[in-house]
């Protein structure tokens, strides 16, 4: 994949950022949608997800990267605090420099993973995952029943990387796949991507990048791509159009 060297920006072509636009705010119906479904169905399970439809505004932020294949989703984490205060998220259109509800207005500055958003987040990640292969397996019986249309389902293909709660699946398949750290097991297939290479203080570190979108009010608000550090933290940049 691309390797960028980079200070305190990482530049984005405004057709990338175009595409991410429209695919974050689809991605984001769906998992509305598989939220609501969630909870009416899978009382066992709490989820506390929030959907878009609810009184309060929620910022999501959705994590991305770029692969061979395009554009995929990781997951996302969001957090119940208002974002109406006008100075908190700047519109991407006019400018990507963010200083968003958990970053800090320095964009080398360091925050650690929510955790519980983002198990939240890959169990409905993972349900929606098994509900597609599901459908397309019986779509010839399924007809109109299915649960998502044919347009989310390709909206599923095209960007959702393939998550489940065991590692059969994808060690069947022989696909590469890592694990995630929480406190359900889940496992993503392992996408290479981009990665980028910046200045510390013990010399030059490459890391990959991961490009987060911040979402809210069901409008996209702007990027914030960052890197995790070994210890867990991220290290976030501006993010520029070009």
């Amino acid at each position: 994949m691309n390797k960028m060297f980079v200070s305190r920006k990482v530049g984005y072509p405004k057709r990338e950022v175009d595409v991410l636009e429209r695919a974050s705010l689809q991605v984001q119906s769906i998992y509305d949608r598989a939220a609501s479904m969630a909870k009416q169905y899978y009382l066992s399970i709490d989820l506390s997800y929030p959907t878009a439809s609810q009184q309060v505004p929620h910022t999501y932020f959705q994590k991305w990267i770029y692969t061979i294949k395009g554009w995929k989703f990781l997951g996302s984490e969001y957090t119940p605090e208002s974002t109406e205060n006008p100075s908190a998220i700047t519109d991407v259109k006019t400018s990507l420099h963010l200083s968003e509800f958990h970053l800090s207005s320095d964009p080398s500055s360091s925050i650690s993973e929510n955790t519980n958003t983002s198990l939240i987040s890959l169990c409905l990640q993972a349900l929606i995952w098994s509900q597609y292969e599901k459908i397309r397996l019986l779509h010839p019986f399924l007809g109109e029943d299915s649960f998502y249309t044919e347009e989310e389902l390709d909206i599923i293909a095209a960007y959702f990387v393939p998550t489940y709660f065991s590692e059969r699946p994808l060690r069947t398949c022989g696909k590469a796949y890592r694990k995630r750290n929480l406190s359900i097991p889940i496992y993503q297939e392992n996408l290479h991507t981009s990665s980028v290479v910046y200045s510390a203080e013990s010399g030059m570190v490459e890391e990959c990048l991961t490009t987060g979108v911040y979402i809210s009010d069901r409008q996209f608000k702007g990027l914030g791509p960052y890197i995790k550090h070994r210890s867990g933290t991220r290290i976030f940049m501006q993010a520029a159009v070009e």
